[in-house]
């Protein structure tokens, strides 16, 4: 027995602590079964041999603990979906980042490649390991086990009624996962300026509006995911979407009268150049937040429209 009991204590280093000793009694029972089985049969218990094929004991005690896996089956197509869609996010941002370098910068071709190359890698490197821990997060902590154990038909979306793909939903769920990790500062963008003879700076009007974006991109991010999983949540999602769009937009207003968001700050380049690139980038950051701006505000009131087309939603069918 001696040798029984070696195996058992091996196994229970291994158990939960709080059902430790439950589970070394239940499985001393069945080996004690198994080995008079085996006595009957053939004489001789042969306690090596019957442990051996019972498992190693790492491996039995695995069965009795949760969450074997980092990300469950139930994530691993979200998951999936996620790192397709911000991998080409990644590549196609350090591209154009790599091709703005090699257009105002001074390095030669052999540097501008190595430095994509490293830029890319770092990049993906950052952005799969942020995205795999938020994933391994939402399946220790997030209910995505109750979410599918739990699901109802009833919340699946109308037949009439239009809903984006997979892909679509992905994209917009995915991109806005990806901002938030890189607003926060927890993954960053390729230095495209590093060995340049200028580098860009973020203007003062950034950080004064860091919380606000953050506020509005983190409800964004929950709008999309309410439009994925819970579509009949029309009046929530009606609401949270009109709210976020109308915010997009009294963000919008300070952003564009500050008229500056980046300094070009010479660091080998000529004043008149690092003042032309500069004057050039925020030129086109005026016409990028006038854009944003017009297509906030379509989204701002294709939201009323459709809370006003559909007056049927009431809370009721939010909790349906």
């Amino acid at each position: 027995m001696e040798l029984l009991d070696r195996y058992l204590a091996a196994v229970r280093r291994n158990l939960p602590a709080e059902e430790a000793a439950d589970i070394t009694e239940e499985l001393r029972d069945v080996l004690l079964a198994r080995a008079e089985e085996r006595e009957a049969a053939s004489g001789d218990a042969n306690w090596p041999q019957l442990l051996k094929e019972f498992g190693h004991p790492l491996a039995v005690a695995a069965r009795y603990r949760k969450h074997q896996w980092l990300i469950g089956p139930e994530l691993y197509p979200y998951y999936v979906h996620f790192m397709k869609i911000i991998g080409l996010i990644v590549l196609a941002v350090t591209v154009v980042l790599a091709t703005f370098k090699a257009a105002f910068g001074d390095g030669d071709i052999g540097a501008l490649v190595a430095g994509l190359l490293a830029s890319l890698w770092w990049a993906a490197v950052a952005s799969v390991g942020s995205v795999t821990i938020l994933f391994a997060l939402i399946e220790r902590y997030g209910g995505a086990e109750r979410h599918f154990r739990h699901w109802k038909p009833e919340q699946l979306p109308d037949v009439s009624e239009k809903q984006p793909g997979p892909w679509e939903s992905a994209f917009q769920v995915g991109t806005g996962v990806l901002f938030l990790l890189w607003w926060v500062d927890l993954i960053r963008l390729p230095d495209f300026a590093a060995g340049s003879s200028f580098r860009m700076d973020a203007a003062p009007i950034w950080d004064v509006m860091f919380w606000p974006i953050l506020a509005l991109a983190t409800a964004r991010l929950v709008y999309n995911l309410l439009l994925w999983l819970r579509p009949r949540w029309r009046l929530v999602r009606g609401l949270l979407g009109a709210a976020t769009a109308v915010g997009g937009i009294l963000i919008l207003i300070p952003l564009y009268r500050a008229g500056h968001w980046v300094d070009v700050v010479s660091t080998g380049l000529d004043a008149g150049s690092a003042t032309g690139l500069e004057s050039s980038l925020n030129l086109a950051l005026r016409i990028a937040i006038i854009a944003v701006g017009v297509i906030w505000a379509i989204g701002s009131l294709g939201e009323l429209w459709r809370m006003v087309r559909n007056p049927q939603t009431s809370p009721a069918a939010v909790a349906s």
